[in-house]
């Protein structure tokens, strides 16, 4: 489980919290692909143009789960209404405008291939996670924390189907596609 154990193991928070922690997962798995990707052989033109090809891959497969996530995320936000909403999806913005900013530039042939562009993702994962969703988790934990012996929530908990729709609301609020699955 390496590095993530720290979040995996934890009891969720809140109904469906432990969907962000499997996100966030997959999250680090991807950013894993994309050093291992950098790191590949080949020094020739046509190794670093597969190499700039297959990186764009998971930078674009990277931006498709952030979004995923970030909607995830932030319909709980909503859903158990987290004053700390404003500023969490201002850092996912800004995520994400780095992370698309980066595809472009790769894309043209402008950004370089470094171990630099994984590590400054992973670090900013993991500070975001331990600062920002830490204080999301430590408010879920108090505004669900009426549990009865089995672990059920006091009524008002959030099901399924509200927060898929809540995802979904957001995702046309913010103009994003469908996704599948």
């Amino acid at each position: 489980m390496g590095f993530f154990g720290w979040f995996w193991k934890r009891p969720a928070p809140a109904p469906l919290y432990s969907v962000v922690n499997e996100d966030h997962v997959r999250l680090y798995q991807i950013l894993g692909e994309l050093r291992q990707t950098i790191g590949g052989r080949g020094d020739d033109a046509v190794s670093r143009a597969g190499k700039r090809k297959r990186m764009l891959g998971v930078v674009q497969r990277l931006i498709a789960e952030c979004e995923d996530h970030f909607l995830r995320e932030e319909a709980l936000m909503v859903l158990h209404g987290f004053p700390g909403l404003a500023h969490h999806r201002a850092e996912h913005r800004a995520l994400s405008r780095n992370v698309q900013g980066y595809a472009s530039r790769l894309a043209s042939g402008q950004a370089p291939i470094t171990q630099d562009v994984s590590q400054f993702f992973k670090d900013w994962l993991t500070t975001h996670i331990r600062s920002t969703d830490r204080l999301l988790e430590r408010f879920l934990f108090s505004a669900c924390k009426d549990r009865d012996l089995h672990g059920e929530f006091a009524p008002g908990h959030v099901d399924m189907a509200r927060f898929a729709a809540m995802v979904e609301q957001l995702r046309a609020a913010r103009g994003a596609p469908e996704r599948a699955g």
